[in-house]
This record gives C-alpha cells, structure tokens and sequence, in this order.
C-alpha cells in the first residue's frame, strides 16, 4: 500500500503522530548535542518532565554513559563518551548499553539498544535516535 498526501501538512501530521504514539523511546538532538524533540516513550523511560529533557544533553537526562552519575551543564562532557559518539555522526549508528543510570535520584539497571540515525530539516542536520528498552527481556 503507498500513502498518497495532497499537502505535506498531511504527512507531517501523521509522521508526527507515528512517533509520538511509537512504542520505542525516540528522541532527536541537534549539532550541539541538545535534545530538540522526544516522544512520550523517552519521557517515560527517563521518567524526567519536558523541562528537564528539551534543551539538554543524554548525559544530562540519564547520567553519563562512561562515568555513571548525572552530568550537569558546568561540568565538563566526557571526551570518549560513547553517547556523545554516537550523536555526532561519527561511524559509530548504534550501541547497546547495561548499566545503571541515576533516575530520579535512584540507580536503575537498564539494559538499551539504541540506534542513531542522520536525518536534515530545514537544512540543519539532527540526530535520530530510537532505544529499545530490553530491560524486561533480561
């Protein structure tokens, strides 16, 4: 079956509503590594408000891939983050992580799949990101 829109307000709109409504945790950074978007499955895995992921870095949201604890803005971003590789477009387009993350104050083991893709809007270039939560299938 091929999709067939009469205006892109259209295919916007249903793109828009597939992530959104996605079973997988998606979100989208910029250059500068800052989440621009997420869908309600990212927020629920982070268990964080809007204000607390729009604007801010993975490492900022679920603590640092390398060190383990929450990253703020005046610290200073791990050079071999495997995170911050992944999000600059490097050749790395996935990784799988087991570890704890600090959320919400509290260490949680999760075990993720994420995969990271190059997408251009608007001629800016972001990052695609899905994770697939395989915590439970552990």
């Amino acid at each position: 079956m091929k999709l067939d829109f009469q205006k892109i307000e259209e295919a916007n709109d249903l793109l828009n509503q597939l992530i959104e409504h996605h079973p997988q945790a998606i979100f989208l950074t910029d250059n500068n590594f800052k989440v621009k978007y997420f869908n309600k499955a990212f927020q629920k895995l982070t268990k964080s408000d809007k204000g607390d992921i729009l604007e801010h870095e993975f490492c900022e949201i679920m603590g640092c891939t390398e060190r383990g604890n929450i990253v703020t803005r005046n610290d200073n971003f791990c050079k071999i983050c495997q995170m911050r590789e992944l999000l600059s477009g490097s050749n790395l387009s996935e990784l799988s992580l087991i570890r704890d993350f600090n959320i919400h104050n509290k260490m949680v083991t999760k075990h993720l799949h994420i995969d990271a893709h190059r997408v251009v809007m608007s001629g800016h270039k972001y990052r695609l990101v899905v994770i697939e939560d395989r915590t439970q299938k552990h």
